[in-house]
């Protein structure tokens, strides 16, 4: 292997619920009753996607670009209101995959969040210099499980699909991953529900539970 791609949300930060926390205030708006059963399903997705989909599902009055700039505004507040978590082992596994950029191997965040959500947390938690490149789905046209993202990484990275692994905690970004040409571990995250893993390599319940050795070498 010569990448290491991570996802953000669940693998990085703990913002899942934060992303449902804003998702159930804006739904409740339109006479929506959201609840985990409904959201977790669109864990790894974008926004675009995921409010088009509930707006066929009830007939929702709502203006799908509308409702997705709602969010982008109450996350905004959220990320500064709610204390940001890294996942437990996240930052020491960061710290080692930046580790291994001097022996040549590139490293990168594809995330459906948007850049500010990604330079926020990146920021927050000291980690924005230890990627090469960090790629948005939000600035795409194309949201996971759409492979997009993740061939644009590797493009921007010169790297191969095929020498990539990726760090997945979603059933739409494992099936990206995978349909990109790429390696991907499945990561049972806090609060990601039980996501489908079935395409994936690997399966963690625990960062530390990843042996870059493995992947990378000694």
């Amino acid at each position: 292997m010569k990448a290491f791609i991570y996802d953000m949300d669940g693998v990085i930060v703990d913002s899942e619920i934060i992303h449902m926390k804003a998702e159930t205030i804006l739904l409740a708006r339109y006479g929506i009753t959201a609840d985990e059963a409904l959201l977790m399903p669109y864990r790894g997705t974008s926004d675009a996607r995921m409010f088009e989909d509930i707006k066929g599902k009830y007939d929702a009055s709502y203006d799908v670009a509308g409702i997705v700039g709602e969010k982008d505004v109450l996350m905004r507040e959220l990320l500064h209101t709610d204390e940001l978590i890294p996942i437990e082992g996240a930052l020491a596994l960061i710290e080692a995959t930046s580790a291994l950029r001097a022996r040549g191997i590139r490293t990168a965040i594809a995330s459906s969040s948007p850049c500010e959500t990604i330079n926020h947390v990146t920021e927050t938690f000291g980690i924005a210099d230890k990627f090469d490149v960090i790629v948005s789905g939000a600035e795409l046209p194309m949201s996971k499980p759409d492979p997009t993202i993740y061939l644009q990484t590797a493009e921007l990275l010169d790297v191969a699909p095929a020498d990539c692994l990726v760090l997945e905690d979603a059933t739409a970004g494992a099936q990206a991953a995978v349909r990109a040409g790429m390696t991907c571990i499945g990561f049972r995250s806090p609060h990601s529900g039980m996501q489908d893993f079935s395409s994936c390599a690997r399966i963690v319940h625990a960062l530390s539970e990843i042996d870059l050795n493995a992947y990378f070498g000694e």
